[in-house]
């Protein structure tokens, strides 16, 4: 018997899977018949070959930086080693994609059986990564917003640099709260701020490439920008890994973007083309890192049964 609550809920998972293969293909289309942004995407690709290993090789960056971001606050539950975490978020990985994803649901069950994480403890874990991320992408987008509207004249290196400013300051919070025993957890949250702002800056360092082979000139503003908009996106459960969503969210970023974002502007179907070309990037390093974490956990779920 299938209790009926639990039932809608997979019916609206589906729905909303559905909904994003649809608006992924929906995005295909409209890149499809703008072949100017389809071929011009192309053709950098071809005489810039180099570009593919940072499109395969970034994703597996950002998979580690949010896997640590996960560990710190995880291991507040339990002992989880650094290699079983990025194991357990790259299966996740992969098998989100799927409906209803798998991928949350098996590593919530996974940390019970194993790490003997409860249920409600892993929920809490996801909340509060969840909140650190919004801290992340806000912060981030702010800064970009400063420094495209207040500085619209400062160099390049100067905008990296005010975007890293987070990071020296998560990294001296970590420092003062992990010595300060009155809140013995307090450091958790600024660490784990600090990997998923790192994890937020090499996500700019892919529309840095993925933009640029779409035929855009962008600037570490821009890039800052669409990587926040990209992430917030991640977060609206509809679809796979924001499958469809993630792509419009950053076409129509990218079409609003002005010049102090993106030198000479860009089209809906150029950032279109721009996050296909980051989704296929994504799938191609998920699919080989995907199975080899299955293989790694299936492992651990045998010796620990044993």
């Amino acid at each position: 018997m299938i209790i009926p609550g639990l039932r809608r809920s997979r019916l609206v998972s589906v729905a909303a899977w559905t909904l994003g293969f649809a608006l992924l293909v929906a995005a295909c289309i409209a890149v499809g018949r703008q072949s100017g942004s389809l071929l011009e995407a192309w053709r950098a690709i071809e005489s810039h070959r180099w570009a593919v290993v940072p499109l395969i090789a970034l994703p597996v960056v950002c998979l580690s930086l949010a896997s640590l971001s996960f560990l710190v606050l995880t291991r507040r539950f339990g002992s989880v080693g650094v290699v079983e975490m990025v194991a357990l978020l790259g299966v996740a990985w992969l098998l989100n994609y799927l409906p209803l994803k798998p991928g949350v649901a098996g590593r919530i069950a996974y940390h019970a059986a194993v790490n003997k994480i409860s249920v409600q403890q892993s929920i809490l874990v996801v909340v509060q990564t969840i909140a650190v991320g919004l801290a992340c992408f806000g912060i981030q987008f702010a800064l970009s917003l400063a420094l495209a509207v207040l500085t619209p004249a400062s160099s390049e290196v100067f905008r990296g640099c005010v975007l890293l400013a987070p990071v020296g300051c998560a990294a001296i919070a970590w420092a003062v709260l992990s010595r300060w025993e009155r809140s013995p957890h307090a450091w958790r949250y600024a660490a784990s701020f600090l990997f998923r702002y790192l994890d937020s800056l090499v996500w700019g360092l892919r529309y840095a490439l993925v933009l640029h082979l779409a035929g855009g000139t962008p600037s570490v503003a821009g890039c800052a920008a669409i990587a926040s908009v990209s992430q917030s996106a991640a977060l609206i459960p509809i679809g796979g890994n924001a499958i469809g969503l993630r792509e419009w969210a950053v076409g129509l970023t990218t079409e609003a973007l002005g010049e102090g974002f993106l030198r000479g502007g860009m089209s809906l179907s150029q950032g279109l083309a721009a996050e296909l070309l980051n989704r296929a990037g994504e799938i191609a390093a998920s699919i080989p890192v995907g199975l080899a974490c299955a293989w790694w956990v299936a492992k651990r779920l045998k010796t620990h049964r044993n």
